[in-house]
């Protein structure tokens, strides 16, 4: 059975397996070898993970099937958020799913999971940045209402590449 739960600070080596594995499924086939270790090396190491977990701005929540890991979202609010936006506002930094575990729902729970956490935090908007050539996610993001407002520079290794941000409006009730 699926489950969305908040991490716990025991979890940085779920967090950090899972943001591995599912960065380099999505991602590896689009990059160089050494841009990649270099990515995970520098943003996904224990110390990061733990950094990020202990964070107050900063929650984790992990998707489960039948109690194995199956993805994971980071949300960031206050000073945690990776660009400078208004007290109102909440980002979705991460959002990965096991390739196994894709277009079961498992994304649109925890999607939902942080509409529900903005909304309880009186967040009036979303936001989020997702690399230019990922259409699958931008196409997912649209579905909850996310529109472009802009871009900013993404360096993954030694690459500078291009994310679209994306914002959502937080509606009052859902």
């Amino acid at each position: 059975m699926p489950m969305i739960e908040l991490s716990r600070s025991d979890d940085v080596a779920t967090i950090r397996d899972l943001s591995i594995e599912t960065f380099t499924q999505t991602f590896a086939a689009l990059n160089t070898p050494e841009d990649m270790d270099k990515y995970v090396a520098d943003h996904l190491s224990p110390d990061v993970i733990r950094r990020e977990i202990d964070d107050p701005d900063s929650t984790f929540l992990v998707a489960t099937v039948d109690g194995a890991p199956a993805g994971y979202m980071k949300v960031n609010v206050g000073d945690a958020q990776t660009e400078k936006m208004t007290h109102g506002h909440m980002e979705v930094q991460r959002l990965y799913l096991l390739k196994a575990f894709k277009r079961h729902g498992l994304g649109t729970g925890l999607m939902r999971a942080a509409f529900d956490m903005a909304r309880a935090q009186g967040k009036t908007r979303i936001w989020l940045g997702v690399w230019e050539h990922n259409d699958p996610a931008i196409a997912f993001y649209e579905r909850f209402g996310f529109t472009r407002i802009g871009s900013h520079d993404f360096v993954l290794g030694e690459d500078r590449q291009t994310d679209l941000l994306m914002e959502a409006v937080v509606p009052a009730q859902e």
